[in-house]
């Protein structure tokens, strides 16, 4: 009798012992911060994603935001909006209490020395190619004033209504996908171009409405013009590409 109730606290034990480490990993805790540019003034609409998690935010006008149930323990916090460098920062996340970040971004900075200068040979140089593809009409195209008609809160309202463009909300964020062809199932991810540049790991909240001049969609992959083409380990993926024109300097 006696060795069996030892034996019955024996296991108890050690299954509360073997419980302790999962117990300790459920521990959340809340992570507030800002953003800021170089100049220290607030950066709006920036994505902070907990790497590794389904747990993100946006800073709002103060450049401020707030994730609510992050993990205790070694984290990564990945920064990114449009016009600025992207900024991944490491951070120990401790239990019973709210840790705060402030976050500087480096804005991603003009190659060409003069506004008047960048404007001149940006137009003629891109935006021309833009107008040239729209006059063959292969995609689907938005000027700047079309953008502004739609008086679209973020990039997903502005192209839901694109032949071929399904909007679903994936983790909790609304994502862009293209309708595949007839005979094969499912949708899949567009590829994001802004500027000429391949933008990987692209999301729609990463491009506000108010900073684009012109967007270019192709929903399938033999109407993407060469130069914004897949790559051939992307081919399966992707059945599509946006191409995103962010304003003119200055207008």
């Amino acid at each position: 009798m006696y060795d069996s109730k030892m034996q019955k606290l024996a296991c108890a034990l050690a299954t509360m012992i073997a419980s302790m480490p999962a117990a300790a990993q459920s521990v959340r805790t809340t992570l507030v911060g800002s953003v800021r540019d170089s100049a220290g003034h607030a950066v709006s609409n920036v994505e902070v994603w907990l790497r590794g998690s389904d747990l993100f935010a946006h800073t709002n006008d103060q450049g401020g935001f707030r994730i609510v149930g992050a993990p205790i323990g070694a984290s990564k916090i990945t920064l990114r909006r449009l016009g600025f460098e992207q900024a991944t920062v490491e951070l120990e996340l401790q239990a019973n209490r709210i840790d705060s970040l402030v976050v500087s971004l480096t804005t991603v900075a003009a190659k060409l020395p003069g506004v008047t200068v960048e404007d001149d040979a940006r137009s003629k140089r891109l935006l021309a190619g833009f107008w040239d593809r729209r006059e063959k009409g292969i995609g689907h195209y938005l000027t700047r004033d079309e953008i502004a008609s739609k008086n679209a809160l973020d990039f997903t309202d502005i192209v839901r209504q694109t032949p071929g463009v399904v909007v679903e909300t994936v983790s909790g964020r609304r994502t862009v996908r293209f309708s595949r062809a007839f005979n094969i199932r499912g949708e899949c991810p567009p590829l994001y171009w802004v500027d000429g540049m391949r933008v990987e790991g692209g999301t729609p909240d990463l491009f506000p409405p108010g900073d684009m001049e012109a967007i270019e969609l192709y929903s399938g992959t033999s109407t993407i013009p060469s130069q914004f083409s897949p790559r051939s380990s992307d081919r399966i993926k992707t059945c599509g590409a946006i191409v995103i024109w962010t304003r003119l300097p200055g207008t």
